[in-house]
């Protein structure tokens, strides 16, 4: 695992003290502040890491299931011979590389939301609930009956 996360905060931060002036509508005094001068880069770092591992996860996660049916398959149809032998260790090579690779991301995932909202106080997704009640009639009849084949 990567410490990814780590490196992006310790090189985007920069806390330093600067000078502001400002005009005399807003109230605000001029004078020195302890600002971080890079905080905007950090968040952005951030939140480009965030959004480019929620968009490939679902991928990688389609990837794994396909390998793990694979996987399965061999493992059902293996005689002994060594074609079977060696389509069982390679599919249950593959399916354990794209486990590892799915759990990678979950985990860096997950470190780099917690470094965020550790950062800046609150999380950061691109990934949005939509309640059902949204989804058309058509589609959640189609998704019931789903649900009972499944069941």
């Amino acid at each position: 695992m990567t410490n990814l996360f780590k490196h992006i905060v310790e090189t985007y931060t920069n806390p330093t003290e600067l000078y502001f002036s400002t005009d005399n509508l807003t109230g605000d005094r001029d004078g020195w502040r302890h600002v971080d001068s890079l905080e905007y880069h950090c968040r952005r770092k951030l939140q480009r890491e965030i959004e480019d591992l929620e968009f490939w996860i679902p991928r990688q996660a389609d990837r794994e299931s396909k390998a793990k049916y694979w996987a399965n398959l061999y493992r059902k149809q293996y005689t002994g011979d060594e074609i079977s032998t060696t389509n069982l260790k390679a599919s249950a090579a593959k399916w354990k590389a794209e486990a590892f690779g799915l759990r990678v991301m979950e985990s860096e995932l997950a470190k780099m939301q917690k470094a965020y909202k550790k950062h800046f106080g609150m999380g950061y997704t691109t990934i949005s609930d939509k309640p059902d009640a949204e989804i058309p009639e058509d589609i959640a009849s189609t998704l019931a009956e789903m649900d009972a084949i499944a069941s």
